[in-house]
């Protein structure tokens, strides 16, 4: 049976006929592709008419991507802490002083 979904770009998706679930990582309206990823990592591209023509429906990303989610808020917080109040006391751009042997 056809969609009527569109595919929108960052939205999860699972194919009626095989369990496939997949994300759209990108929709060219003009070349008329959409780019898929599938939740094993690997991409693919289709025609917007043959979105159109399989049977599929919108999901809620799967939980390993919401685990990917959790870790990447993990990691902007221990950048946070890492970072002094005052950027210009910072001297990263300077080099090493010498060690005495």
């Amino acid at each position: 049976m056809p969609t009527d979904t569109e595919p929108v770009e960052g939205n999860w998706y699972e194919a009626i006929e095989d369990g496939a679930r997949f994300f759209v990582v990108t929709v060219d309206e003009d070349e008329g592709i959409v780019e898929l990823q599938h939740d094993d990592g690997a991409t693919e591209e289709i025609t917007l008419e043959a979105w159109h023509e399989a049977d599929l429906a919108a999901i809620a990303p799967p939980d390993e991507v919401r685990l990917f989610d959790d870790l990447a808020d993990q990691d902007d917080d221990a950048q946070a802490c890492c970072q002094t109040e005052n950027p210009e006391d910072d001297d990263w751009g300077e080099p090493l002083p010498e060690l005495d042997e």
